[in-house]
C-alpha cells in the first residue's frame, strides 16, 4: 500500500506565500511592480528573467522552417502586389505555384500565407482576363477560393467576384470552358476543381454562384442517361417535366433561331456532370491505390456527389444520373475500394464514402417533388416496385422467370434470391430484362480502360455478373432511417471514442476527413434532417468525452503490478475485484473527475418485451471508495452525482510499471460504456428515498450511516442494446466486457446532456412529423422563404384561431398594449404610413388596425388607432398596474408588431439595441393580448435566461403565471421563487391569504360559518351568498339593465360589500361628496368585479388543494396554470419525454441568444408538445420569434472540423437568415460611445446611434482621462526577443502584450479608474492564463490595484460588457481566428467608454477580412498616446490653459516605457498615501471569474479548451 501522504486532491502549499507576507513589512516599491523596473533591473544584472519559463522556448524546427517560408512569401508579396503599384507578371504565377504550392505539398502553412498577404483579391483577381488568363493561373484562383471556403471565410468568398457583373460573367464562361481541360491534368488538379464545386454548391444562397452552378445540374443532364424507362418514369410521375424536356432539347440543337455560342455554352453545361463522373470512374480503375493522390481525388468526388444527393435542387435530376451510371456498383468493384488490396485509412474513407453514397441516393423522398416518405409509405413503394418487377417479368418473360412472378414480395428484396431466379435467363434475355427496368448495360468507360467486369464477347456491354448484380442492388430491400437510428446507442463506446473519424476532425485542415453529412442550407426532409443532426452531434459529444476519458486516465497514472493475489491494491487502500489477468493494474495518482471503482456488479437483467431480443432494462450497482480524498472531493461524488446524470464506465489496463500509455494504445484503455444513474444506494444496497426517509426514521439513520461511510454506490440503468450485443458474443471468446471496469467517471452536468439530446433526436425521428405545415416547408430551406413570416401570414389570420376571429380579409387588429409612451411616439413609431386615425383620444392598450391586402405602399394607406377600455376593478389598488417606460424605437416597434402576428420572426439585434427588451415587450403584449395562449421561453444560458425573466417579473404580469424550470433558478434575483417547487409553495400561500380575506368577507356579512376553511367551502359561499346578495343590489338599483331613479343614498346605503372594504382601506368606502349615481354605480360593479377575482383566483387554486402531493402540483401547475415557462435549450432537450409525457401545450415560442445556439438544440424547443396526426394546419404553434444576431460568436463546437468542415456551427437563426428569411434589423444602439460604434458599425445594414442616451452623461466626455482617444490599436513589438509564442499546442500566449495590458491596468487604476469598471479580454485561453499571472505578479503586492471587472477571452464574454477593455490580439504570425469577422464584432463592442486593442499591425493590417475596422482604429496612430497629468473625474478646469497643460499627450513606444511611466506613478502614490505592500488577495476573487477557474487551469495546462483551435 503506498504511504498516505496527505488526502487526494489536497494542494500543496505555495513557497511564494511566505515571501508576500515577509514583504508586507516594508514600504520600498519592489522591481517587479512594473515591466519597466524589473527590465531595467535585469539589465543591471545581465540575468536573464526566469519568472516564465515556461514561455522562453526556442521555437521547434517546424516553426522556423514555417517563418521562412512566410517570410519568403512575403518579400515577393512586397515586391508585386503589396506596393503602390502592382506589378502583373504570369511568371510570378508560375513561380508561386511551383515553389510554394505544389512544392510545398499544397502546405496550409504556405496557402494560408498567400491567403493573408490578398494573393487572390490583390493579384490573381485584379488581373483576370477570361480571354488570356494561363491555366496555371485558374488553378491559382481556385487553390486560393478553396483555402478561403476551408477557412470559413463567407464575408470574402465571393466578395471579388459578386462586385462586377461583367467580370463575373466572364470568370464564369471561362470556368465553363477550363473545366473540361481539367480532365487532362494530373489527379490533384482534378481535386483542386471537385474541392471548388463542392464550396460552390454549399454556397447556393450567393444569387450569381447559383445561377453559375444550377446549370450544370439542370434537367438538361438526363440527355446522357442511356436507361430509358428510368426517364419516362419520372415523366409519368411528373408530366410537367416533359414539356421542359422539349423546350430545352430545342434550345439545345444549333439553328437559325439558336446562336451558336449560346448552344455551345449550354451543352457545356449539359456534358459537364456526366463527363467528370465518366472521368472519375476512368480513373478509379485507371489509377492504382497506392498512386499519388488518387484516393484523395475519389473521396473528395464522392463528398461532391454527397453534397450534390443532400439539397433537392441538386437532386433533383443528378440522382438519376448517378444512378444509370452506376457511380455505386462500379466503385464498389474497383481496387480503390476491395479491403484486400486498400487497406490505407484513405482507402476506408473511400469506403465510407461510397456507403454514405449509397444511403443519400435511395433516400425516401420524392426527388421531384420533395415529398418526404414516412416509414410506411417508404415500405410501400418498395413493395409496388417488387410488384411492377413481377408483373413484367410474368409478361415478358412467361415461361424463364414462372417462379419470380410467383414468388413472396418479401422475399424478392434479398438480393440472393433475385439473382437466382435471374439466372434462368439467357444472356440476350438478360440484357433485354435489364433495359426494361432501366438497369445500363453498356459501360460508361472508356474502351481505354480495361476492366473484368465488362463483356468480352460485346465490347462496352456489361458481363453477367455485373448486370444482375446491379438488378439485384436496384431492387434491394434498404432499411429505414428510423430502423438504423434505433439500433444505435447514446451511449459512448471505445470503437467510437477512439475511431478515426473523430482523430481526423480534430486534425481538420491537415489531414482529409470523412464526415460526408454536414448541415448546409437545405434538408430533403425532417428525417434527413434529423439524422445528420444526430450523427454529427454524437461525433462532437464522442469527442467531448474522449478528451475527459483521456485526462482523467492521464491523472490516474494506471500502473502494473505483478501480484497475483485475489485483490489487486490501488492508490490509497482501495481495493477492486481481481481479474482474470495475472498483471493487474493499480492507480499511483487522481483525478476530480474519476476514482478508482470498488465493486461493480449488474444485478438485474429483464426478459426482452416481445418481438425483441435485447433485455427490456439492465441494472448494475457501482461502489467507489472516497476515503483518501479530500472532503470537497467526497461531497461533489456526493451530492453532484443525481439521477438522469450518465456516469462513464472505464476498463483501464496497465501495459507496463510507469507507462502512460500512448494515442495508439489509448492509454491502456480497453473499454468504455455508460450508465444513466437511477439512484443512490446506502452501504446496505437500497436505494435511497428521499420521500421515505422523510417518513420512516429508521431510513433516515440509515442515510446518515451512509453520509459518514467513504463508500460512494449508485445503481445505473445500462443500454440493453449494447448489453446484449456485448453478452451474446462471449462464447466466441470475447471478453467479459462488464467484469474489466475498475474507473468510474462523472462528467460537469452542463457538458452532460448528450444522452438526452441523443434520445430526443431518436424520439423525434421516430415520431410523426413533428412541425406545423406553415412552418415545415421554411424549415428544410424550400418554397417562399418568406411564406412562414408572420407579416406573409396576414391573409390567413382570420381562420387561426378563435382568439383571433376578430380579424377580418381586409385588416387585422394588433394590441400592443403599452407598447407606446404617448400619442407622438406613436405617431413616430409608424411614420411611413400615409395617415393615423386615432379614435376619441391616445389611450391604453393601444389597438392598432392595419389593412390587409394589396399592393399600395405604406405612404398612401391609413392605419386605425383605438384602445380597449379599462375595466375598474374597484378602490384596493393593491396591485396597480406596471406600464412599460421604454421609448421604443420604430425599429423595435416593427419587431414587436411582427412578433404580435401567427407566423415566424426573425429580429436581429446589433450590440446595444436592446434586443432584451424588445423580448420582454413582446412577451407582455403576447401574454395581455391572448388569455388563452401559452408562451415558451428560450435562451441558451441560465445567466441570460435570469436577466429575461427578472424583467418579466417587473411588468403587468400575474406571478402566478410565471414559471422558471432549471437548475439556473436558485440564481434569479427576486423576491419570490419561480421554480415548480417555488409556485407551489407560492401557491399555497396566497390560498391561505384570500381563504382569510373570504373569512373577513363573510364576517363583514353578517354570516356565520367557517368559509375560510377550503376553497370548496369557499365556493360554496360565493355561490350561495356573495352572488346572490350582488344580484338583489343590482336588481334593486339598476333594474337589471342599466342605471334607475335610485338615488345616491340608495347605491350607498344597499351596497352589500362597503363594510368588508372600508375595513381594508380604513375609511368609508364611498365618497359623501360624490352625488353621480353612475359614477357611484360604477364604483360598486368595480368591488364586486374584486371579489369576484379573489374566488376565480381561489378556482384556480382549488387543484392544488386536492392534489396530495408536491409532485403531482408541480406537474399540474406546469401543464394547466404557468402561462409563461421559461427555460434553456438544454433543459428542453433534457426533459422532453417528460413534458410530452405530462401533456405540456404551449402557442408561442420566443427564443432570445438564438444565433448562439445550435440547430438541432433551436429546434428541439419547437417540438415539446405532442404531435397531431393529419396534415399539420390545426397544430397549436402559432408564433416562433427568435432574436440573435448572426453576425456575432456562432454556437460553441469545440471539435474543429465539426465545426468548420461539417458546418455543425451554424445556427438555425443563421441558417434562416441564408436562406433570404426576411428579418427585422434593430438600427439605434444605445451602449458604446458613436466613436465606438463605428468599429463594427459597417457590419450592419443601417446601425445609428440613440440620441441623447449616446451624448448626454458619462458620454458627454469628449475623451477618457489620462488618454489621448476613446479607442486606439497599440503596436507592440517582439518583446525580449519574442512575440507569439506557443508552449503546447493551440495554446498561444504573447508575453509583450500581457506585460503591456497590465502595465495601462495599473496605469487606469493610478488615475483613479474603479477596478469594476475594467475588463482585460484575450483572444486565447493561454493569453488568459499568462495575463492572470503577470497582473498577480505586478499587482499583487499593492491592494490599491485589486482585481478587474474580468480578465476572460472574447468567446467567453459574449453578452456581457464593460466600460473599459482592454484587448490583447496575442498573434504576430498569423491573424488566427479573430479572422473570423463574427469574433472581432464581438472583441471590438464590449467595451462602452474606452477600448484599446493591443496587438502586431504588420500581420492584422494585411488580412483583406479586417482592412476597415484597422483603417478606423489606426486614425489614431499606433502608439498609446495619453495624457499622465489628467485624473479621473476631475471634470474640465474654467482655465483653457490648465487644460491644455493637463491634456498635454505623450506617446509610448512600448511596454518598457509604459512600465517605466507606472512605475513613477507607484512611486508617487505609495509616498503621498503611505501605503505598504500588502499580500495580495486570492487570484480570481474580485475578477467575477467563474468558481471552476482551477479546473479550468488544470485542463489549460494539457492543452486548449473551446473556440481555441483554428481552422
Amino acid at each position: 500500500m503506498p504511504p498516505k501522504t496527505r488526502a487526494r486532491g489536497a494542494k500543496a502549499t505555495r513557497g511564494g506565500e511566505a515571501k508576500s507576507s515577509r514583504a508586507a513589512g516594508t514600504k520600498r516599491v519592489p522591481a517587479r511592480s512594473t515591466v519597466g523596473e524589473e527590465s531595467t533591473q535585469r539589465s543591471k544584472r545581465a540575468k536573464p528573467n526566469n519568472s516564465s519559463s515556461a514561455l522562453n522556448r526556442a521555437p521547434a524546427d517546424g516553426d522556423s522552417d514555417r517563418d521562412e517560408e512566410e517570410k519568403r512569401i512575403e518579400v515577393v508579396a512586397k515586391k508585386y502586389w503589396l506596393g503602390n503599384k502592382v506589378k502583373w507578371s504570369p511568371e510570378v504565377v508560375d513561380e508561386l505555384m511551383k515553389t510554394h504550392i505544389v512544392g510545398k505539398r499544397f502546405s496550409r502553412g504556405s496557402l494560408r500565407a498567400l491567403e493573408r498577404l490578398q494573393y487572390f483579391e490583390r493579384y490573381l483577381w485584379a488581373n483576370f482576363v477570361p480571354d488570356t488568363a494561363s491555366d496555371t493561373q485558374v488553378i491559382s484562383m481556385l487553390v486560393m477560393l478553396n483555402e478561403k471556403h476551408q477557412e470559413k471565410l463567407a464575408s470574402t468568398l465571393w466578395a471579388s467576384f459578386a462586385s462586377s457583373e461583367e467580370e463575373t460573367g466572364g470568370s464564369d464562361s471561362k470556368a465553363a470552358h477550363s473545366f473540361s481541360a481539367f480532365f487532362d491534368y494530373q489527379l490533384s488538379a482534378r481535386s483542386i476543381l471537385t474541392q471548388f464545386l463542392i464550396a460552390c454548391f454549399s454556397s447556393l444562397e450567393t444569387p450569381f454562384v447559383r445561377d453559375s452552378c444550377m446549370k450544370l445540374v439542370s434537367l438538361s443532364i438526363w440527355h446522357h442517361v442511356d436507361s430509358e424507362p428510368l426517364v419516362e418514369a419520372e415523366f409519368a410521375r411528373t408530366p410537367q417535366l416533359r414539356k421542359f424536356w422539349k423546350h430545352l432539347n430545342k434550345k439545345l440543337k444549333p439553328g437559325k433561331k439558336n446562336d451558336a455560342e449560346e448552344v455551345q455554352r449550354l451543352q457545356n453545361g449539359r456534358d459537364f456532370l456526366s463527363l467528370f463522373i465518366k472521368d472519375f470512374l476512368a480513373a478509379v480503375f485507371s489509377a492504382k491505390p497506392s498512386d499519388k493522390g488518387c484516393l484523395a481525388y475519389g473521396a473528395k468526388f464522392l463528398e461532391l456527389l454527397v453534397d450534390l444527393e443532400s439539397q433537392l435542387p441538386t437532386r433533383r435530376y443528378v440522382n438519376i444520373l448517378v444512378v444509370d451510371h452506376q457511380v455505386i456498383d462500379l466503385c464498389q468493384l474497383s481496387s480503390w475500394y476491395r479491403e484486400d488490396q486498400s487497406d490505407s485509412r484513405q482507402a476506408q474513407r473511400f469506403r465510407e464514402l461510397v456507403v454514405q453514397l449509397r444511403k443519400s441516393v435511395y433516400f425516401q423522398v420524392n426527388d421531384v417533388t420533395g415529398q418526404a416518405l414516412t416509414e410506411a409509405e417508404a415500405k410501400d413503394a418498395h413493395y409496388n416496385r417488387l410488384v411492377e418487377l413481377q408483373a413484367m417479368a410474368y409478361k415478358e418473360f412467361p415461361k424463364e422467370l414462372e417462379d419470380l412472378a410467383v414468388s413472396s414480395v418479401a422475399k424478392l428484396g434479398e438480393p440472393d434470391v433475385l439473382t437466382g431466379y435471374l439466372g434462368k435467363l439467357s444472356d440476350e434475355s438478360l440484357l433485354r430484362f435489364a433495359s426494361l427496368v432501366g438497369v445500363r448495360t453498356h459501360s460508361v468507360l472508356p474502351t481505354s480502360v480495361k476492366a473484368d467486369f465488362v463483356s468480352d464477347k460485346e465490347e462496352g456491354t456489361y458481363s453477367r455478373q455485373f448486370v444482375v448484380g446491379a438488378i439485384a442492388e436496384r431492387y434491394k430491400r434498404r432499411p429505414t432511417v428510423a430502423d438504423q437510428v434505433r439500433e444505435i446507442s447514446p451511449y459512448p463506446t471505445e470503437t467510437l471514442l477512439f475511431d478515426e473519424i473523430i482523430r481526423e476532425t480534430d486534425q481538420y485542415g491537415k489531414q482529409p476527413m470523412s464526415v460526408a453529412f454536414s448541415l448546409n442550407l437545405q434538408f430533403l426532409s425532417l428525417h434527413d434532417y434529423l439524422a445528420r443532426n444526430f450523427d454529427l452531434f454524437r461525433l462532437e459529444s464522442a469527442y467531448e468525452i474522449r478528451e475527459d476519458v483521456e485526462d482523467a486516465v492521464r491523472r490516474l497514472q494506471p500502473r502494473m503490478t505483478y501480484d497475483s493475489s485475489a485483490d489487486a491494491t490501488v492508490a490509497g487502500g482501495q481495493g477492486v475485484d481481481a481479474s482474470t489477468d495475472v498483471n493487474n493494474t493499480h492507480f499511483s495518482g487522481w483525478a476530480r473527475m474519476a476514482v478508482p471503482i470498488h465493486s461493480f456488479g449488474v444485478v438485474d437483467v429483464q426478459r426482452p418485451r416481445i418481438g425483441e431480443t435485447a433485455p427490456s432494462r439492465v441494472r448494475a450497482d457501482v461502489s467507489i471508495d472516497l476515503g483518501n480524498h479530500v472532503e470537497s472531493i467526497r461531497q461533489e461524488w456526493a451530492t453532484e452525482v443525481r439521477p438522469k446524470d450518465v456516469l462513464i464506465l472505464i476498463a483501464v489496463q496497465a501495459t507496463g510499471h510507469g507507462d502512460k500509455g500512448s494515442a495508439g494504445g489509448h492509454l491502456g484503455i480497453k473499454h468504455i460504456r455508460g450508465g444513466e444513474v437511477e439512484c443512490k444506494l446506502d452501504i446496505n444496497g437500497k436505494p435511497i428515498d428521499e420521500f421515505a426517509n422523510r417518513l420512516n426514521p429508521q431510513e433516515t439513520r440509515a442515510d446518515r450511516e451512509a453520509a459518514s461511510s467513504s463508500v460512494c454506490s449508485f445503481r445505473l440503468l445500462l443500454d440493453p442494446n449494447q448489453y446484449y450485443s456485448d453478452t451474446s458474443g462471449e462464447g466466441e471468446g470475447q471478453d467479459d466486457v462488464y467484469a474489466t471496469f475498475n474507473v468510474v467517471m462523472r462528467r460537469r452536468p452542463q457538458e452532460n446532456n448528450f444522452k438526452a439530446v441523443l434520445e430526443t433526436v431518436r424520439d423525434l425521428m421516430l415520431a410523426p412529423q413533428s412541425l406545423p405545415s406553415w412552418l415545415s416547408s421554411t424549415f428544410l430551406g424550400y418554397g417562399d422563404p418568406a411564406a412562414a413570416t408572420a407579416l406573409s401570414q396576414r391573409p390567413l389570420l382570420a381562420s387561426s384561431s378563435s382568439e383571433e376571429k376578430e380579424e377580418t380579409t381586409e385588416s387585422v387588429r394588433v394590441n400592443f398594449g403599452d407598447t407606446f409612451l404617448s400619442e407622438e411616439h406613436l405617431r413616430e413609431s409608424f411614420s411611413e404610413y400615409g395617415e393615423i386615425a386615432i379614435d376619441d383620444e391616445f389611450a391604453k392598450p393601444c389597438i392598432v388596425e392595419f389593412p390587409v391586402g394589396g399592393d399600395e405602399e405604406k405612404s398612401k394607406t391609413t392605419i386605425r388607432v383605438s384602445s380597449k377600455p379599462a375595466v375598474d376593478m374597484g378602490p384596493l389598488e393593491l396591485s396597480k398596474p406596471r406600464e412599460n417606460a421604454i421609448r421604443f424605437t420604430p425599429a423595435q416597434v416593427s419587431a414587436i408588431h411582427s412578433a404580435s402576428l401567427p407566423g415566424l420572426t426573425l429580429v436581429v439585434g446589433p450590440p446595444g439595441t436592446g434586443k432584451t427588451d424588445v423580448a420582454v415587450q413582446i412577451i407582455s403584449n403576447l401574454y395581455h393580448a391572448f388569455p388563452k395562449q401559452n408562451i415558451l421561453l428560450i435562451t441558451h444560458s441560465n445567466q441570460a435566461l435570469n436577466q429575461l425573466f427578472e424583467k418579466i417579473i417587473a411588468l403587468d404580469i400575474e406571478p402566478r403565471h410565471l414559471l422558471r424550470l432549471g437548475h439556473g433558478e436558485e440564481e434569479l434575483d427576486a423576491e419570490e421563487r419561480y421554480s415548480k417547487a417555488g409556485r407551489v409553495e407560492s401557491y399555497l400561500e396566497r390560498r391561505r391569504e384570500l381563504l382569510d380575506q373570504v373569512q373577513t368577507l363573510a364576517e363583514s356579512m353578517g354570516v356565520h360559518g367557517d368559509f375560510g376553511y377550503t376553497c370548496e367551502t369557499a365556493r360554496l359561499f360565493f355561490v350561495s351568498h356573495v352572488r346572490v346578495r350582488w344580484e338583489l343590489y343590482r336588481r334593486r338599483i339598476t333594474g337589471g339593465t342599466g342605471p334607475s331613479a335610485a338615488s345616491p343614498d340608495d347605491v350607498v346605503g344597499e351596497f352589500p360589500f362597503a363594510q368588508f372594504f372600508a375595513q381594508a382601506l380604513g375609511r368609508p368606502l364611498f365618497d359623501g361628496a360624490v352625488e353621480d349615481v353612475g359614477r357611484l354605480v360604477c364604483a360598486a360593479e368595480g368591488c364586486y368585479r374584486h371579489i369576484e377575482s379573489i374566488f376565480d383566483e381561489l378556482g384556480d387554486i382549488q387543484p392544488f388543494e386536492l392534489l396530495r402531493t408536491n409532485h403531482e402540483r408541480s406537474n399540474y401547475l406546469l401543464t394547466n396554470q404557468a402561462r409563461i415557462v421559461a427555460m434553456t435549450c438544454t433543459h428542453a432537450a433534457l426533459k422532453r419525454r417528460e413534458l410530452i409525457r405530462l401533456g405540456f401545450r404551449y402557442d408561442n415560442v420566443v427564443m432570445e441568444e438564438a444565433a448562439q445556439v445550435l440547430d438541432i438544440e433551436t429546434f428541439i424547443p419547437l417540438a415539446l408538445q405532442p404531435t397531431t396526426q393529419g396534415s399539420g394546419a390545426g397544430r397549436r404553434l402559432k408564433r416562433v420569434v427568435m432574436i440573435g444576431d448572426h453576425n456575432q460568436l456562432p454556437p460553441v463546437v469545440k471539435n474543429s472540423g465539426l465545426r468548420a468542415y461539417a458546418n455543425m456551427e451554424q445556427s438555425l437563426f443563421t441558417r434562416m437568415v441564408r436562406l433570404g428569411v426576411p428579418y427585422i434589423e434593430l438600427n439605434k444602439q444605445a451602449r458604446a460611445r458613436p466613436e465606438i460604434a463605428s468599429l463594427y458599425r459597417g457590419r450592419y445594414q443601417n446601425l445609428g446611434d440613440l440620441e441623447p442616451q449616446v451624448t448626454e452623461g458619462e458620454f458627454a466626455q469628449r475623451n477618457n482621462s489620462g488618454f489621448k482617444s476613446v479607442f486606439q490599436f497599440v503596436d507592440v513589438a517582439d518583446f525580449q526577443g519574442k512575440g507569439e509564442t506557443e508552449p503546447t499546442k493551440y495554446y498561444y500566449q504573447n508575453l509583450g502584450e500581457a506585460e503591456y495590458v497590465v502595465a495601462v491596468y495599473q496605469y487606469m487604476r493610478l488615475l483613479g479608474y474603479p477596478a469594476q469598471s475594467i475588463a482585460i479580454l484575450t483572444t486565447y485561453n493561454g493569453q488568459r492564463a499568462l495575463i492572470r499571472d503577470v497582473l498577480e505578479r505586478r499587482c499583487g503586492w499593492l491592494e490599491h490595484f485589486g482585481r478587474p471587472r474580468a480578465i476572460s477571452t472574447v468567446d467567453q464574454y459574449q453578452g456581457q460588457q464593460s466600460d473599459y477593455v482592454l484587448l490583447s490580439l496575442v498573434r504576430t504570425r498569423a491573424v488566427g481566428h479573430v479572422r473570423d469577422l463574427r469574433r472581432l464584432t464581438v472583441a471590438l463592442s464590449r467595451a462602452r467608454l474606452g477600448l484599446y486593442v493591443f496587438g502586431r499591425r504588420s500581420v492584422f493590417e494585411t488580412c483583406f477580412e479586417l482592412q476597415a475596422p484597422m483603417r478606423r482604429l489606426l486614425e489614431n496612430g499606433d502608439r498609446l498616446a495619453l495624457c499622465p497629468e489628467e485624473q479621473f473625474g476631475a471634470g474640465s478646469s474654467e482655465d483653457e490653459d490648465e487644460d491644455e497643460e493637463l491634456r498635454k499627450e505623450r506617446a509610448v513606444w512600448g511596454v518598457v516605457e509604459m512600465g517605466q511611466i507606472v512605475f513613477g506613478m507607484i512611486e508617487k502614490y505609495v509616498e503621498a498615501h503611505g501605503t505598504a505592500p500588502v499580500a495580495a488577495p486570492a487570484a480570481g476573487n474580485e475578477s467575477g471569474e467563474d468558481e471552476d477557474d482551477d479546473e479550468e487551469a488544470e485542463k489549460e495546462a494539457n492543452g486548449v479548451l473551446e473556440g481555441e483551435e483554428e481552422g
